[in-house]
């Protein structure tokens, strides 16, 4: 087997870094939707703004992906991230009333119509065929951004949150509907991982605001302040999971994969997503604790800090199963584990869950780590294949 060619390592721009700035305040302002909620109902909506705000970076990252800076896409990004400004500060209201909904969905609609027609210019996903470049996942977005227009006229309520969820699928579903035309199109394997890991410390960010900020205005306790600790290093822990091997893994899988669209798709697209998900459950679940640290469980956002966690721990069985084909046994007993404390924990204080998830995510760390220190082989969940 010949070795992958070596790729020169393509730095972020300035101008895209300006643009993830937007999305730090994006994404508190979608979490602020489930700590102002405290129902399922509000984390189901929190999902669905994350889910708009994310494929909406995404598509902006893998337009101006392999292109050289130039103000032409300075100018670009910048009218992106002024879409995604807008989209931000609506985002509380998204599903109250009509004119802020209505807002959101129309600069959500210039962002998805900016996209649409730079990757048409670009012809990045242009293909032969019956409608050539016209039918590609950012025409599929582009309907869904319609469908939220219109669910911002209708009355809220039922048939509101059904549009959204009718357009987060639709957009979702897109790349997946349309894969062989993302086979065709040329993924470098240096600068798309370090785009999606921005956009994971922008989320594990969120942990460490959200907690300072409610610490900052409250006056604490022993015990807050001991649940102040456990969730810093709990955040060291689901950072620890990600860049110490995870981003170097995504790396070498598009390095050494014949078709890169797959990994973009499954992987970085997909999978990172239920990642953020995973990390917005953890920094609102931990507000909670801080505010409650000696309260049984009680209310939804008590219940997001083990769910986000297994969520988190579990998205990595199947990143690495779509990269490599084959699973961590550690992650998957340490996902068994998170999903059982969740189930306990309305059983529990909650900085008893605290403290347990904290443990097992840096036992988890702690194992890997000396597995790949003394050179001994991870222990692997493989797939087995048919003749």
């Amino acid at each position: 087997m010949t070795e992958p060619l070596r790729e020169a390592h393509e730095r972020a721009s300035w101008a895209e870094l300006f643009f993830d700035l937007v999305l730090v305040f994006a994404v508190t302002q979608a979490a602020h939707v489930a700590v102002a909620g405290e129902s399922w109902g509000a984390v189901g909506q929190t999902v669905l703004l994350l889910a708009i705000m994310w494929w909406s970076w995404v598509g902006t990252t893998l337009s101006v992906h392999g292109v050289e800076d130039s103000n032409r896409q300075r100018i670009f990004l910048f009218a992106c991230g002024l879409c995604m400004f807008v989209i931000a500060i609506a985002a509380p209201h998204a599903f109250i009333g009509r004119a802020l909904p209505l807002i959101l969905a129309v600069a959500h609609l210039v962002l998805r119509l900016l996209l649409w027609v730079e990757m048409r210019r670009k012809r990045a996903l242009s293909q032969a065929g019956v409608f050539g470049s016209w039918v590609n996942p950012f025409t599929i977005t582009l309907v869904a951004a319609v469908l939220l227009v219109i669910a911002a006229l209708v009355p809220e309520g039922g048939a509101r949150n059904a549009l959204w969820i009718v357009a987060v699928l639709l957009a979702f579903g897109g790349p997946a509907l349309l894969a062989r035309r993302m086979e065709s199109v040329q993924f470098g394997a240096t600068h798309l991982p370090e785009r999606f890991a921005t956009f994971v410390i922008i989320a594990l960010g969120e942990t460490v605001a959200s907690v300072g900020s409610e610490a900052a205005e409250a006056h604490l306790g022993v015990m807050s302040w001991i649940a102040v600790v456990l969730i810093f290093v709990l955040g060291c822990g689901l950072w620890w999971l990600y860049f110490a091997y995870g981003f170097s893994a995504v790396e070498h899988s598009l390095r050494t994969n014949q078709v890169r669209g797959t990994v973009v798709r499954d992987v970085l697209s997909y999978g990172h997503i239920l990642l953020v998900i995973g990390l917005v459950g953890v920094a609102v679940g931990a507000r909670s604790m801080v505010e409650h640290p000696t309260a049984t469980a009680h209310g939804v956002n008590a219940f997001l800090l083990p769910i986000g966690a297994t969520l988190y721990v579990s998205t990595f069985l199947f990143t690495r199963w779509r990269m490599f084909g084959a699973a961590t046994l550690g992650r998957f007993i340490a996902a068994l584990v998170l999903a059982a404390l969740t189930l306990a924990s309305t059983l529990l204080p909650e900085i008893v869950t605290l403290a347990a998830v904290t443990a097992v995510l840096v036992g988890l760390n702690a194992w890997e780590y000396w597995v790949v220190s003394t050179g001994r082989p991870l222990l692997l969940m493989t797939r087995t294949r048919a003749n």
